[in-house]
């Protein structure tokens, strides 16, 4: 009994890193094959994409005390290669008590609009813009993204398709000191399964950073959401129009610097929540491990309210949900109980001494690593345990949070890098 409780947490495992990545890629490649195959034998055509303009756009941003970096975020996006006359650039602030408000409104005569309210969160101030938005197609970004000049124009090509209802654009990390960036093999395996999945109709929610919906498919969002993106791929998913991936259309956003800054922010996050405040974070960067608590949360009340889309009458949808999204939020549970179950079984043979071996070596590395004491030839390799032990640890005291009910409505941005404009 122990050895199937071991092989079901590790085939859990395997499944959401390994098995999944490796059966999109086959099903891609079985269905480019039949394709060509059709399409030479004459029986079947590919159908042209449909040629029309350029649909207006609404760029949408929610922001609270962001004047380090509001300003450049704005002439970013005034310097987009898209038709001004069909774009509208809609700044949301959520009370700010900083100079974010008076520095939008410096680009009033320039078309930029500021709405203010009073605190509400994230998810109250997008829905206060999309009532306001003009725009047939609802671009969803932050306010420490940067789009390349071309970000938009790329990113509203898929839906000249009628079936995709939201495309999803491609996010790069940076480091503001130039570092690697830790998370990098997690990042690429998230945007190779979304260009995988894109092919199918259905990638497993969005970067926050750049995303574009139809202004049709997005209705207010429920109070406290946390992950617009999720709840935004879901909802289209649930309407039945597919989520596409762009990875043409490029945003760029910085990460954090490092582990103690993590934990000191975490903290922080930590006290907000017990004192009751009401704090908003605006899409920060990927790496926080307190942010990943904060979505993990956010992710399972989300996934709870569209639980519809597990069924299997979905078809590849709920597979992909089930292996992308719900068995890799559970995969702490399943390296706990893989750990566990070996602890008893190290004795049973060779085989599983060695899987201990190798577990307990992995969690040492990644100690090492966020002490700070890795030896240099093996950096990369502690780095990148370190990631994925303080990621599932994450998704784990999320899991809880959700579970108790804990999970905050609003939660605090982290610090923007202070640039020139």
């Amino acid at each position: 009994m122990l050895a199937v409780v071991f092989w079901v947490a590790v085939g859990c495992v395997l499944h959401t890193y390994v098995i999944y990545p490796l059966l999109l890629v086959a099903l891609d490649a079985i269905a480019q094959a039949r394709g060509a195959w059709g399409y030479l034998g004459g029986n079947e055509r590919r159908r042209p994409p449909a040629q029309i303009g350029l649909p207006s756009v609404s760029v949408l941003i929610a922001a609270f005390n962001e004047q380090d970096c509001i300003a450049r975020r704005v002439e970013n996006l005034l310097a987009q290669d898209y038709p001004p006359d069909k774009l509208e650039i809609l700044i949301g602030s959520d009370a700010s008590t900083d100079e974010t408000d008076a520095i939008v409104q410096r680009y009033g005569a320039r078309g930029v609009k500021l709405s203010r309210a009073e605190r509400c969160g994230k998810a109250g101030v997008l829905s206060r813009l999309v009532a306001l938005a003009k725009g047939d197609v609802l671009v969803m970004t932050d306010a420490n993204t940067e789009f390349e000049r071309d970000a938009i124009r790329h990113l509203v090509q898929p839906l000249r398709d009628d079936e995709v209802g939201l495309v999803c654009g491609r996010l790069r990390l940076h480091s503001p000191a130039g570092a690697p960036v830790t998370e990098g093999a997690y990042w690429k395996l998230e945007s190779l399964l979304k260009l995988y999945e894109s092919r199918r109709g259905c990638v497993m929610g969005a970067n926050g950073g750049i995303y574009a919906v139809r202004k049709d498919l997005f209705p207010p969002l429920p109070a406290g959401t946390v992950v617009d993106d999720f709840v935004a791929a879901l909802r289209v998913l649930a309407a039945g129009s597919k989520v596409a991936y762009e990875p043409e259309a490029v945003a760029h956003e910085e990460t954090a610097p490092d582990h103690v800054r993590d934990a000191v922010l975490h903290a922080v996050r930590r006290v907000g929540a017990q004192r009751g405040n009401r704090l908003l974070v605006v899409q920060p960067p990927a790496g926080h491990d307190g942010v990943v608590t904060a979505l993990a949360a956010g992710g399972f009340r989300a996934l709870s309210q569209h639980r519809d889309l597990l069924s299997p009458r979905h078809g590849f949808t709920a597979f992909a949900l089930w292996s992308h999204k719900v068995l890799r939020w559970f995969v702490p549970h399943a390296l706990v109980v893989a750990f566990v179950a070996n602890l008893f079984l190290a004795r049973a043979g060779t085989f599983y001494s060695l899987a201990l071996l190798t577990q307990c070596t992995a969690y040492a590395l990644a100690a090492l690593s966020l002490l700070g004491m890795t030896p240099r030839h093996v950096r990369a390799v502690a780095d990148a345990a370190a990631h994925f032990v303080e990621m599932n640890a994450a998704l784990l005291v999320g899991f809880v949070k959700y579970s108790r009910g804990a999970q905050g409505q609003t939660w605090m941005r982290t610090d923007r890098p202070a640039r020139a404009a």
